[in-house]
């Protein structure tokens, strides 16, 4: 199991277009992927359980890995978060 914090600097937070496309990174990898905000624990996978976080601008979260590709996800959540959720093409 694997963890790293961010701080989320989109403007929107994680709602609507950037959580469908974190949504949509984590789903394309077999590990469980959780991001916690404060004492709320939501999957990655799940468009509702991700928008349930409350996510705003400058909200500190973490996100767990637990998985045979965790690096490998870990990896490209960090890049789309640190890109502000914009994919690279």
């Amino acid at each position: 199991m694997i963890e790293k914090e961010f701080i989320i600097e989109n403007e929107s937070g994680l709602h609507a277009r950037p959580a469908a496309r974190l949504i949509k990174e984590a789903s394309s990898f077999s590990s469980d992927i959780s991001i916690i905000r404060g004492n709320k624990v939501g999957n990655a996978k799940s468009l509702l359980s991700v928008l349930a976080l409350g996510v705003y601008k400058g909200t500190k979260v973490k996100v767990r890995i637990d998985g045979s590709d965790e690096v490998a996800a870990m990896y490209k959540i960090t890049q789309l978060i640190e890109n502000n959720f914009y994919e690279e093409d």
